[in-house]
């Protein structure tokens, strides 16, 4: 409306300049022509005030017609005309020419700036344009350096988040939730086993990533594989340099929605996973190492202490009956000089192996010193513990040891344990009752070996 509003006064407009302005002209130039002959002198500067409206509303060549007509008219006059009038509309004439010529001149060098003006204001909107338009690149530069700065930082988060912990299935189910909030967008799973995913799969075997922006356009799998998935990423996760898994994130409604961006992306973050698992595994085994024997993989003895103590006190609160048995080798000495220290370590092994088959995974077992091994057995009485033990001792006693001898013929050696059992009591300390399962080994040894004794006060 507003459109039709201003192509109709501009067509008033044109209207009024090209024919209602002409026509009032030449009605008061008629009337202005009747009066000249009368009183020239008077009448004839009349015309300019007509001409001026002219010239002003129609422009230079509707006004200069108008002029041309006048200085006719007054040269009809002047041969009309006295001396003294005939001077004057000679001087009336070359003045209204002269106005004309002037008013011209100043009309062409407004024309003149208007059109300079004009190209200068369409030099300065361009210039304008090339600011906005550099404005928006630099705003979306920075707006990327926050991007990038958010990511770092997300990082950083990652990093502080993950030092409180090195248990691989914690770290797993804190790198996808952190993954969701490094990516932003889409649904995320870390996947340690691929066998039932095709996607990771392919990642796996092809060793590349994976990306598909829009499934319907992709034909290295069915829409049965893809099970309403519109757009998804899988990105392998290497531990040095071995596949260790992927990252696997997906989108069920939009297409295009991850992109190479998301991929570089991805890409980077899988790298450092793979970087905090390795460490993990790498705490892992140093802590593994901290904690049990070299020799026979059993817990040491001050793992086996600080255990002791930690079940001690839970013993306590719950009323749960725990015990803790010594056993050592009878005549293991004889094993070292008979066949060297080499066998009397495989012999260590052999019977670590058999005490591990038999006690519990729950108990605590570990090689306390030299020959010498400790287990704790939880939510076990004296009675019951003693039945264990009993059956531990003769399997011992009925096994045959390899020694490792050089020989067509390998030796086979027959050796017996000797056992001390202590029930915990109230108020004990895990000195104390490891003293009492001692001193009950003491009496075994006392008593003729190859027996398992109970601590008695």
């Amino acid at each position: 409306m507003m459109i039709n509003f201003k192509k109709n006064k501009v067509f008033f407009i044109d209207i009024f300049k090209t024919v209602l302005i002409p026509v009032l002209s030449g009605i008061c130039f008629i009337i202005w022509l009747f009066f000249l002959f009368q009183y020239p002198i008077l009448v004839f500067p009349t015309i300019f005030l007509v001409f001026i409206v002219m010239y002003i509303f129609s422009g230079s060549v509707f006004g200069g017609v108008l002029l041309a007509f006048a200085i006719s008219a007054g040269i009809f006059t002047i041969a009309t005309t006295g001396t003294i009038n005939k001077f004057l509309l000679v001087v009336e004439i070359l003045w209204i020419i002269l106005v004309f010529f002037r008013i011209e001149k100043y009309r062409q060098l407004w024309i003149s700036e208007k059109i300079k003006l004009k190209v200068e204001h369409e030099v300065l909107d361009r210039d304008l344009t090339l600011i906005q338009s550099s404005i928006t690149d630099n705003e979306n530069k920075i707006n990327a350096i926050n991007q990038r700065m958010q990511i770092f930082q997300s990082f950083d988060q990652m990093i502080n988040s993950i030092e409180n912990t090195m248990n691989e299935k914690e770290l797993i189910k804190l790198l996808e939730t952190l993954t969701q909030k490094f990516i932003s967008k889409g649904k995320w799973n870390i996947k340690r086993h691929s066998s039932k995913d095709i996607f990771v799969n392919y990642s796996k075997f092809n060793k590349i990533p994976l990306l598909i922006t829009n499934t319907e356009e992709d034909r290295r799998f069915t829409e049965t594989d893809y099970k309403n998935i519109s757009s998804l990423m899988v990105v392998p996760i290497e531990i040095e340099n071995n596949y260790w898994g992927a990252i696997k994130g997906y989108c069920t409604d939009k297409k295009e929605y991850f992109d190479d961006y998301d991929l570089r992306l991805l890409s980077i973050l899988a790298s450092l996973i793979g970087l905090i698992l390795n460490n993990a595994m790498m705490f892992k085994k140093v802590e593994s190492l901290a904690i049990t024997d070299g020799l026979t993989g059993l817990y040491t003895r001050t793992y086996f202490i600080e255990r002791l103590q930690e079940e001690i006190e839970r013993a306590k609160i719950n009323s749960i009956p725990i015990t803790v048995a010594m056993i050592d080798i009878d005549y293991f000495k004889k094993v070292n000089d008979t066949y060297g220290h080499l066998a009397g370590d495989t012999f260590l092994k052999q019977l670590s192996n058999i005490l591990r088959r038999r006690f519990r995974s729950v108990d605590i077992l570990s090689r306390y010193g030299g020959e010498e091994f400790a287990v704790l057995m939880y939510h076990t009485t004296i009675n019951e513990s003693y039945k264990i033990l009993e059956e531990v001792r003769k399997m011992v006693e009925e096994e045959k040891f390899f020694m490792p001898i050089e020989s067509y013929h390998p030796i086979q050696i027959k050796k017996t344990i000797s056992i001390g059992v202590a029930e915990l009591k109230e108020e004990q300390t895990p000195d104390e009752i490891i003293k009492k399962a001692d001193d009950a080994l003491y009496k075994a040894k006392e008593g003729g070996r190859n027996r398992v004794c109970i601590y008695e006060e």
